[in-house]
């Protein structure tokens, strides 16, 4: 079928392959374009690297699959040959990735992994205009009445330059709408698809050093894609961040009011076994449940009861790796200090040992008091006071100048 030659059947008709590529169809004006070993004529570019393999043919030129899926729209090699069933897919013999790691075309990582190649003709002849570097439609596709027909449909123009490409298999505009919209109906857009912020990512999305929106250089059809999938474009970025952080913002906030709750502390233990009890009744949701049942099942004097005790029990959080109980500060003390007083005249019982000397036990009384800020009672008390030993030292002045 393929006169001796090696052939593949393609969609029911027979292509040789010859050249490492396909033979397809040849054109007059797409030949001035490109020569017949893939170098580029009349000052065209391509986006992806370029290079020859001495192995293979000393002039033939070859690019990477991945590089050349990138840059005609397709976010990786996979999808570029399935969709592309005219593509000729070539593995790299461990050889040639050792010369390709050499050059600096390869990563040394990639070194014990599969590598795809094409020829670089054979890719400027499927995609044309999208594989190269400002890229005009027409102008720069091999066939271009089939070009001409496919973008006047579309509204464009020969000589129109091809711009960001998107992603042939990515979802539809529709599709991106509806997901979005069935995410904010569930409330997680906070915790929803995760193109947003990536790891390692711009914090920037539309910010960078001229290049694109979507691009960390050249091969940019990779970062488009995933941010088309979370709906991300330059008019609603900004928009959708916000929403996400006050999202997120709203959720802490309710996770941290939900984890405030009385602690009895010092103000008995009544109090502690209520606020205790409610405090990790509030750490899971089944909990929670549980005090809502026992509130309903009590009469309405315990819920006040209740309600008058946890007025003056400080709220806390409970801290189960410490096992703390952690309080505002503005509940916390803002002044310590230690007085040692002298030994009382009553004498105390000890366990043992003497009070000094190779005999004693280091024991010790300390007695913890907590001086509490003065109430305006206090405070009207004292000034009472003072205006009245200030009239006393006057009339006591008046009686000895008399």
């Amino acid at each position: 079928m393929g006169g001796g030659k090696p052939f593949s059947i393609v969609q029911g008709k027979v292509y040789v392959i010859e050249g490492d590529e396909f033979v397809t169809e040849d054109d007059a004006k797409g030949d001035t374009k490109i020569d017949r070993n893939g170098n580029l004529l009349g000052g065209r570019r391509f986006k992806a690297q370029t290079f020859n393999l001495p192995n293979r043919h000393p002039e033939r030129m070859y690019m990477l699959a991945i590089d050349a899926a990138r840059t005609s729209g397709f976010r990786d090699s996979l999808y570029y040959f399935r969709r592309n069933p005219l593509a000729h897919k070539l593995n790299a013999t461990p050889s040639e990735k050792e010369y390709l790691i050499e050059i600096g075309k390869l990563g040394s990582h990639l070194r014990t992994r599969s590598v795809t190649l094409i020829t670089a003709r054979s890719a400027f002849k499927l995609h044309g205009a999208k594989t190269l570097l400002d890229g005009r439609w027409v102008v720069d596709d091999y066939y271009e009445d089939k070009v001409l027909a496919d973008i006047t449909e579309k509204g464009l123009k020969p000589g129109d330059p091809v711009g960001e490409l998107a992603d042939p298999n990515a979802p539809s505009a529709a599709a991106l709408a509806a997901a979005e919209l069935a995410n904010a109906q569930k409330g997680d857009r906070a915790g929803g698809t995760q193109g947003i912020y990536r790891a390692g990512g711009p914090t920037t999305l539309f910010g960078s050093a001229g290049w694109g929106p979507y691009s960390d250089g050249p091969l940019n059809a990779v970062r488009k894609s995933l941010l088309n999938r979370d709906g991300l474009n330059e008019e609603n970025w900004m928009l959708t961040a916000a929403q996400r952080t006050a999202d997120a913002s709203a959720e802490w906030a309710k996770q941290r009011r939900r984890a405030l709750v009385p602690y009895g502390g010092i103000f008995g233990a009544a109090a502690a076994t209520t606020s205790s009890r409610q405090a990790h009744g509030d750490e899971q949701d089944q909990g929670a449940q549980e005090q809502r049942e026992d509130e309903s099942a009590a009469t309405g004097a315990q819920r006040r009861k209740r309600a008058r005790l946890e007025e003056k029990v400080p709220r806390g959080v409970y801290e189960p790796h410490i096992g703390i109980v952690l309080y505002r500060t503005d509940t916390q003390p803002t002044r310590a200090r230690w007085e040692g007083l002298k030994d009382s005249a009553e004498k105390r019982q000890v366990l043992g040992g003497t009070k000094a000397g190779n005999g004693a036990w280091a024991l010790a009384w300390v007695d913890t008091v907590m001086e509490l800020g003065a109430s305006e009672g206090d405070h009207e008390a004292g000034h009472t006071a003072a205006e009245e030993r200030r009239r006393l030292l006057e009339l006591a002045a008046a009686d000895l100048n008399s």
